[in-house]
């Protein structure tokens, strides 16, 4: 297993497993009928640490398998900028979250860092599906982030009340994407 595709499995591994503490931590902030998202999690004191940690953790490992990625192919050229830009969508988000419940034009510039997430990993995972093609289960991955990113839309028009749901469905369907991609394409 190469240094890059180590870094971004443990990127992925880092924000799965703090959201997972936070998840057990409180439950009820994510999973009831009129769900909110997983930002609520950056504004509790119980769970304010492992949501930090998830997000910024997540970072630094991107940048890390980011710098580990040759640039001596046009592939991986790309790949390092999709980790690096994560790595910075990420840590936005994070900082939008801490003071997004104080007034309107902190909620809308944190509303335009999920935004611009959630339109981000969706665009960056039909790209790594690209490139990793060939393997059934990645189709799955790729058909589950484009749900959640329908599941998105319908909670932002205030249709249903999914954006748990779909941050899940978009977060970890971008993870596995990545962490296959990483893997395939440094070391080749």
């Amino acid at each position: 297993m190469g240094r890059a595709h180590t870094y971004a499995l443990y990127s992925q591994v880092t924000m799965l497993a703090f959201i997972g503490v936070c998840l057990a931590l409180h439950p009820g902030v994510v999973l009831r009928w009129n769900e909110a998202g997983l930002s609520n999690y950056g504004v509790h004191i119980r769970t304010v640490v492992p949501y930090s940690l998830a997000f910024a953790g997540s970072a630094v490992f991107a940048v890390m398998a980011a710098r580990a990625t040759p640039t001596d192919t046009r592939a991986r050229i790309v790949l390092r900028a999709i980790l690096r830009a994560y790595a910075l969508l990420s840590v936005f988000a994070l900082l939008s979250t801490y003071g997004y419940t104080v007034n309107a034009t902190l909620k809308h510039i944190h509303m335009a860092a999920g935004i611009t997430v959630m339109a981000f990993e969706p665009l960056a995972s039909v790209w790594l599906f690209r490139q990793v093609r060939g393997f059934r289960r990645d189709g799955v991955w790729l058909t589950l982030e484009l749900a959640g990113l329908l599941l998105a839309t319908i909670d932002l028009f205030a249709l249903l009340h999914v954006l748990f749901l779909a941050q899940a469905l978009t977060g970890v369907s971008f993870g596995v994407l990545l962490v296959h991609a990483t893997r395939r394409i440094a070391a080749d």
